[in-house]
């Protein structure tokens, strides 16, 4: 009987390694007409030199249908994600406009793994990329794909194809690697795409539920309405009309100056919809150092003008939309402050001068600033910290609090991301708080890329533990890029949306731009530049000025006092034919008198 049972766990094995094998084989259909530029086997580990850091094995596998792979175990997150590489170096070279496609499957032993696979050319400082992606993956053997268009030449003895492990702990595992070149004639549509998702995507997924009652618990107030004559009499028995005009929450975009004065037909859509869709906006540039310092000159005709910010800052004003303030330091080395590198206080003054400028000058058009943007930085030992130490920041801070009474915020990206620079920000923030200098808010950018979607619940974890820290949080700056997957992109920003706005720690949700004609990332834009609406335009109204918007029709009682259970916000109050604003921001707040005129 064990005989038998050993020997049926044995066949089981064998059809169960089997069946992967074959799987695997299916799960990319790659065109023919491909040319490999790797050589079998190829790739080599790169480790940091510092012991104990990580380690890599060269495997032998039997449930897939190459012949090996690698093992590494990151043991202590280095400083940068490519201290802990694979590599391979590219036989061939490749002109610009090949299309090609990089494969590989990774998987880890436990848990989750993550990391950057890119085809680049080895010309430091920048390592220009041909192409790269994020992936993050389970216990199972899964396929990443790069189908790309080089967008400059590899040329041969350069190229190699570069993936980054180092962004956190993990063990990981990497094989079945090649590079194919399909030429300039081969149709970059026909090249097989990635299919990205993420957990807690489905619409009845648990979390679901739980968030849906965060939000009538922490975004919705009961308020009690009390209508009186000129004489302070009770008005009973009336009708009273109650419309949300502006969230309290800040729901929001990034904005250009330019665009907000533009006259032309796209100038007035893209008022109305800052006018229709959001309760905060932030410039995209126009309160940053170079654009301010440019704005001034009464004779320029650049992109920057003073006379196009103070118009714009009185419109938003005017229509209750709240502005932030970005920034009043930024973090990372620029052109600049990279040539003053021999002179730190030089940077420090330069740095300081300008906060003691803009505050000024902006005074209260702003609801807060971003007083620190970036202090982790894209790569580590990249930022002025590191000439003038990390008590700069605290320095920032406290100029700022003497500059203005405004809620002063700290901002960095990738606070979703398990790595560097989530870990970073957390210490960076901690050592803050230690001085004795706590930001007012945390903000997270939350630029995403559908290769890595950290999930709902993920994302709610992440928020708990920085909330722990300041218990006032913010997307400042989202988008995501899902290579065109529109659905996807919708439903992502449906699910962050409902993610933030039932935490109560967040303050708002500002993207980095909503129309194509004006963005970084056009791909990421809501609407199109023709001005329809992309499927997450669609989310957006359907839970901003849907879902989470309070219309009601009221009736007075014999104390002439209306009872309402809606968002709190900015309302519009229709009495007898009158219209007044109620500010129904606060919780617990006193019942709102309205004061109506005449019979």
């Amino acid at each position: 009987m064990k005989l038998t049972s050993l020997v049926l766990g044995i066949l089981m094995a064998a059809i169960a390694l089997t069946g992967q094998s074959a799987d695997l084989t299916e799960a990319v259909k790659l065109p023919a007409g491909g040319r490999d530029l790797l050589a079998p086997d190829a790739g080599q580990p790169l480790l940091p030199k510092e012991p104990g850091q990580a380690t890599s094995e060269k495997m032998t596998v039997s449930d897939a249908p190459w012949t090996s792979f690698w093992r590494f175990e990151i043991l202590k997150r280095p400083a940068n994600t490519w201290s802990v590489q694979l590599t391979a170096k590219i036989g061939e070279a490749i002109a610009k406009g090949d299309k090609c496609l990089l494969l590989l499957y990774v998987r880890a032993t436990e848990g989750k793994a993550s990391g950057s696979a890119n085809v680049e050319v080895a010309r430091p400082p920048e390592y220009p990329k041909l192409g790269s992606t994020q992936f993050r993956v389970g216990t199972k053997w899964e396929p990443v794909l790069l189908p790309f268009t080089a967008s400059q030449e590899g040329p041969q003895g350069l190229s190699a194809i570069a993936i980054h492990l180092g962004g956190e702990v993990q063990k990981v595992e990497i094989g079945g690697l090649r590079l194919l070149n399909y030429g300039q004639d081969f149709p970059a549509e026909k090249l097989p795409q990635p299919r990205f998702t993420y957990e807690g995507r489905e619409p009845d997924a648990p979390w679901r539920k739980a968030a849906q009652a965060r939000i009538e618990k922490h975004r919705k107030g009961d308020f009690e309405i009390a209508v009186v004559d000129a004489e302070g009499k009770p008005v009973t028995d009336a009708e009273v009309r109650v419309m949300l005009k502006r969230h309290a929450f800040g729901f929001g975009s990034a904005v250009t100056a330019k665009m907000l004065n533009d006259t032309s037909p796209d100038g007035d859509r893209y008022r109305a919809i800052v006018e229709e869709c959001f309760s905060r906006v932030v410039f995209e540039n126009d309160l940053k150092p170079g654009p301010w310092e440019a704005s001034k000159d009464p004779n320029t005709t650049g992109a920057y003008r003073k006379v196009w910010l103070d118009k714009s800052l009185q419109w938003l004003t005017e229509r209750k939309i709240q502005t932030r303030g970005h920034y009043l330091c930024w973090a990372p080395f620029e052109p600049w402050s990279e040539k003053l590198k021999d002179n730190p206080q030089a940077i420090r003054e330069k740095v300081l001068t300008y906060m003691r400028e803009i505050t000024p000058a902006i005074g209260d058009q702003v609801c807060e600033w971003d007083a620190l943007n970036h202090p982790a930085g894209w790569e580590a030992g990249n930022c002025i910290d590191t000439i003038l130490g990390g008590e700069f920041y605290a320095e920032v801070f406290r100029e700022a609090r003497k500059l203005t009474k405004l809620p002063l915020w700290i901002n960095e990206d990738q606070v979703f991301r398990p790595g560097r620079q989530q870990e970073e920000y957390f210490q960076i923030i901690e050592k803050l708080i230690a001085s004795g200098i706590k930001p007012d808010g945390i903000g997270n950018q939350a630029h995403f890329h559908s290769s890595f979607l950290p999930s709902p619940q993920e994302m709610l974890a992440n928020s708990d533990r920085f909330a722990a820290l300041v218990p006032a949080l913010q997307i400042t700056e989202f988008d995501v890029n899902t290579n065109g997957d529109e659905k996807l992109a919708a439903d992502y920003t449906r699910d962050l949306l409902i993610t933030t706005f039932s935490h109560p720690a967040y303050t708002g949700f500002v993207m980095w731009g909503f129309w194509e004609g004006a963005h970084w990332k056009p791909e990421t834009a809501l609407w199109r530049k023709d001005w329809s609406e992309k499927p997450a335009a669609k989310v957006w109204r359907d839970l901003v000025l849907g879902q989470w918007h309070t219309e009601e029709r009221l009736q007075t009682d014999a104390k002439g006092v209306a009872k309402l259970r809606g968002f709190y916000g900015q309302y519009e109050v229709q009495v007898k034919g009158q219209k007044l604003s109620a500010d129904l921001s606060k919780a617990g707040q006193g019942p709102v008198k309205i004061v109506v005129k005449g019979p």
